[in-house]
């Protein structure tokens, strides 16, 4: 009869762990899948999956315990004491091994992480800080050493007493050993727990340095992810949000820079231009297609559009290539400048050099267009050196930088001229005189009357270098 108890207790033992071990496989397996398929469908927090695995190991031990606590309490008989300890028992194997299963999961997680592709995790509702969570490792692993050892010594002596038992030298070595057994498997636990909880730390923070670097290249695409609802967790979320906004300024430094020319938009965004503006020596070139009215009739907008697309392309590269800047495109005139906003030596050189590589471009282009039956168009060129006011121009809601001063509009009407002229670039004398000796060869065209100017100038035109 003895024997059967032995194999009854045996049974009900293990038969509520065997059944639970299932159960358990099954959520871990669900855990799993939930993970392997968070790129797709995000419907839970990567956070959350190892605290799910921390819970279920604390209530399937916990409904162990409670299961054998009752058993031996009221079928085989035993003491109260004797199920409290069994409960306290499955307790503590559900807490370590939620522990253990948390720490298994967030590293599966840091894995997961390392070999795929993401999108931007949400900021944790309710954080966990990492204190508090190395505090709670070390109060529950010293509260259970604790109280382990204090109930051994309590149910050993409470029996010693009830059954008249004598203290002698065995009996304090038997319960030496009993918890010094318990303590070492506690002590040995609370290490692996730690150990494992250092490495995951250690792992995460590589993944979020491993982002930071990639920010600091320019390199927005892997956002970083929020592995741990703690202080980790909350950094990652925050560096998102500021990838996010270095994303969103460098595409509007990106797009501002396609409206406004480069070089301008920096010294704006970088505060260099002055707000009430400045006086500075400039050369003006201003552009403007022939005939752009008869070109427009009867072709389709798109295709106009096109076409000047390619037109300003080749004329910016002209400027560009001289380090001038477009300042801005007026229907089919183009508006550049020499020497604003940045200091340029030998600006009214650079003006001409830039009107005639303009002119070649244009020659080039015109064969494209001859060879795919298209009419060859012309355009004019004026250029003039002054003195012009610079800076940012507009109402209290926009602004543009813009050039303002009479070099600006003498140079526009110089432009005009070449239809007078025939020609396709001309230049005011004061930049003649401002050019290096013998370096164009130029052809006054005489004394003219511009609108709005008492006085007349000389205007020359541009037939080439020397």
């Amino acid at each position: 009869m003895e024997g059967l108890g032995y194999i009854q207790a045996a049974i009900h033992t293990y038969v509520p762990i065997l059944t639970a071990l299932p159960f358990r496989m099954y959520l871990t397996r669900r855990n799993l899948h939930r993970l392997r398929w968070f790129g797709s469908a995000q419907s839970v927090a990567l956070y959350s999956l190892p605290w799910n695995e921390f819970v279920v190991d604390v209530i399937a031990w916990l409904l162990i315990g409670v299961s054998l606590c009752l058993f031996y309490t009221i079928q085989m008989g035993a003491s109260l004491l004797t199920g409290v300890k069994l409960l306290l028992g499955c307790v503590s194997f559900g807490v370590f091994g939620g522990m253990l299963c948390f720490l298994w999961m967030e590293k599966q997680i840091i894995e997961f992480l390392k070999r795929t592709t993401f999108e931007i995790p949400v900021i944790p509702k309710k954080i966990f800080s990492v204190s508090s969570k190395m505090r709670f490792f070390m109060v529950v692993s010293l509260a259970f050493m604790a109280l382990a050892s204090l109930l051994m010594v309590f149910m050993d002596i409470h029996y010693l007493l009830k059954e008249g038992g004598s203290l002698d030298t065995d009996i304090y070595s038997c319960v030496f050993r009993e918890i010094a057994f318990a303590f070492a498997v506690l002590l040995f636990l609370s290490l692996v727990i730690l150990g494992k909880y250092s490495r995951n730390l250690k792992a995460a923070l590589s993944l979020q340095l491993d982002v930071m670097k990639r920010i600091s290249l320019g390199e927005y695409d892997r956002p970083a992810p929020v592995v741990s609802n703690d202080e980790f967790g909350l950094i990652a979320a925050k560096t998102n949000e500021m990838m996010t906004g270095l994303k969103e300024r460098d595409l509007c430094r990106l797009s501002f820079g396609r409206y406004v020319a480069p070089e301008v938009s920096e010294k704006i965004l970088n505060g260099e231009i002055p707000l009430d503006g400045e006086l500075r020596e400039a050369t003006l070139l201003f552009c403007d297609l022939r005939g752009y009215t008869t070109f427009v009739e009867g072709r389709n907008p798109k295709d106009v559009v096109s076409f000047l697309n390619e037109y300003f392309t080749e004329m910016d590269l002209a400027v560009k290539g001289n380090r001038g800047i477009v300042l801005q495109y007026i229907g089919d005139e183009i508006e550049a400048v020499f020497g604003a906003p940045l200091d340029l030596p030998h600006h009214p050189e650079m003006a001409v050099r830039a009107a005639i590589t303009m002119r070649r471009r244009l020659e080039a282009l015109n064969k494209k267009r001859e060879a795919a039956g298209e009419p060859p168009v012309a355009h004019g060129i004026g250029i003039h050196t002054g003195r012009v006011f610079a800076g940012s121009v507009g109402s209290s809601e926009r602004h543009v930088y813009a050039l303002v001063g009479d070099p600006v509009n003498t140079a526009s009407r110089i432009q005009a001229l070449n239809k007078t002229f025939g020609t396709d670039i001309l230049i005011s004398a004061h930049t003649k005189g401002l050019l290096p000796p013998e370096s164009f060869r130029l052809s006054s065209q005489g004394m003219v009357s511009l609108r709005g100017k008492s006085e007349g100038i000389e205007v020359f035109s541009v037939l080439g270098y020397l």
